[in-house]
């Protein structure tokens, strides 16, 4: 500092002549590093080489947080579509059971066609009490099939 006082005074072009006060021309101590003293804790390497090991390991967890994140993804999707085909399968259900219903109802109306509703007390079909006998009839006569040389007779199989 006693230089620096020196220079300003050479300087200066006035016989203006700056002095400095005595406590702040005076030398100060050095600031004492805090961190030095210390004891140095964590290693540190010197170099910024990323051994292959630790690359691989990266790589392998980034690969295994991608394959996390489809096997989510793919859960969410099933999830969804197993929802959508369980209300389908319900529907399907309800719609056969409901065919099943009118199915029995129309074969009741179309089978008996009224019978069973117009008898009273016992349900269901019962032996007439007159019964008409009718003479026997002759069947008619029919021709009876010979083959023309070697020919097989028309039938539905062929």
């Amino acid at each position: 500092m006693p230089a620096l006082q020196a220079a300003l005074d050479a300087e200066s072009r006035d016989d203006f002549s700056v002095s400095l006060p005595e406590m702040v021309s005076s030398a100060q101590p050095a600031p004492v590093n805090i961190n030095s003293s210390l004891p140095e804790w964590t290693p540190r390497i010197n170099t910024r080489h990323v051994s292959v090991f630790v690359k691989v390991n990266r790589v392998l967890r980034a690969a295994l947080i991608a394959c996390c994140g489809l096997a989510i993804l793919g859960y969410g999707l099933d999830v969804a579509y197993s929802a959508e085909v369980s209300k389908l399968q319900e529907q399907a259900r309800r719609l056969g059971e409901q065919n099943t219903e009118l199915s029995a109802q129309l074969l009741r109306a179309i089978s008996f066609q009224g019978i069973q509703a117009s008898v009273v007390g016992r349900a269901g079909l019962r032996v007439p009490e007159r019964v008409f006998v009718a003479k026997e009839v002759k069947p008619l006569s029919v021709k009876p099939f010979r083959a023309r040389k070697h020919f097989l007779p028309l039938m539905s199989g062929y």
